[in-house]
């Protein structure tokens, strides 16, 4: 992502016109700032830096998940990163189908991975049985629940740390590693109002095998205080490539090699 210094974008950015175009135009409307056009020209002048500020896909992929060896659902997923008001954000979107259950999610977090919206729908067969809804404001994080039953609501204390981890949404574990401190992690999970710290446990070194082709991954390991885990493994750019929950029989592997 090209990186504005002493108001330019030169930067990795030289040959490209569009951008040149845009930054000469705001030079020329800001001379033309008279008394009489100075809203007009200061507006248009912003439209420069604003288009030259672009999005970049972190990770996109489709995982196959299944039971204890039988293929169960899928979970398409796409991670970009985009400027945001207070430094870079990360927006989620996915879409996940386990037996009869269709999951469509939404997390945005802020650049250390704590959430700062979150939006997910189930159902089955076209009928909604639970919505989820979150947002983030200093220090906390509120969330409501609505199903069939009623509606529950929910405010989590947030510190550097802290990430959202949803029932059966392996896409989300990408967070973790961003934002580990001192090899802890906390976890909202939503659906459960539960807010727990876990053990990061480097396992080292794996092969993973994906598609024909093997990759070296880092295989990390969650830990609860009641012992259970969760497994994950990363590839050096800390995309994901494999999410195992031992204690469910659940495994989603990539279907592709990161590209």
């Amino acid at each position: 992502m090209p990186e504005c210094v002493n108001g330019s974008l030169w930067q990795g950015w030289r040959g490209d016109s569009v951008i040149r175009a845009l930054y000469e135009a705001r030079r020329v409307l800001l001379r033309m700032a008279t008394l009489r056009f100075l809203p007009l020209a200061i507006a248009l002048a912003r439209v420069a830096p604003a288009l030259a500020q672009t999005s970049a896909v972190v990770d996109e992929a489709t995982f196959m998940i299944s039971r204890k060896g039988a293929p169960i659902g899928r979970e398409s997923f796409r991670i970009i990163r985009a400027p945001g008001p207070g430094g870079q954000v990360f927006l989620t979107r996915a879409t996940s189908a386990l037996g009869e259950d269709r999951v469509a999610t939404t997390l945005a977090t802020d650049s250390a991975g704590i959430p700062v919206s979150y939006e997910a729908t189930l159902s089955q067969r076209g009928d909604v049985l639970l919505r989820l809804q979150g947002r983030g404001r200093p220090d906390r994080f509120s969330m409501l629940v609505q199903s069939k039953g009623g509606e529950a609501a929910r405010e989590y204390l947030v510190r550097p740390g802290t990430v959202l981890l949803d029932d059966d949404q392996f896409h989300q574990f990408y967070f973790i590693l961003r934002a580990a401190r001192d090899s802890q992690v906390t976890i909202i999970a939503p659906r459960t109002a539960r807010l727990e710290t876990v053990r990061l446990v480097d396992m080292g070194l794996e092969s993973v095998p994906i598609r024909g082709q093997t990759i070296t991954a880092r295989r990390l390991a969650l830990v609860d205080s009641a012992g259970g885990r969760k497994e994950l493994w990363l590839d050096p750019l800390g995309r994901l490539l494999k999410v195992s929950v031992p204690e469910k029989g659940l495994v989603a592997l990539r279907d592709d090699p990161p590209r």
